[in-house]
């Protein structure tokens, strides 16, 4: 799927999801931004405030030279995971 599918899905069911690079590191060098769906929260440690659990769709597209990762509508989703990230950490 598409991008651009995979966020209409979204949209239209108001799954709220954000944009993150990268969850799968070996491709940070590609520029794709992944999206976080997230979908629950466990405990967290003493020195984050929160330890949250996303779903998320990995996506692939043309190497891009910017300045920064981006999310093109014809990036191709490639895989999809659990992916826990501790958030508001000292």
């Amino acid at each position: 799927m598409t991008r651009k599918d995979v966020e209409e899905y979204l949209s239209t069911r108001n799954a709220p999801f954000r944009h993150m690079c990268c969850v799968d590191r070996k491709e940070f060098s590609r520029g794709v931004y992944d999206d976080l769906v997230k979908i629950g929260q466990e405990d967290d440690p003493w020195f984050c405030s929160e330890k949250n659990v996303y779903v998320a769709l990995e996506f692939i597209g043309p190497e891009r030279h910017s300045v920064g990762p981006s999310a093109e509508a014809y990036d191709t989703l490639t895989a999809i995971t659990i992916y826990r990230w501790l958030e508001g950490c000292m």
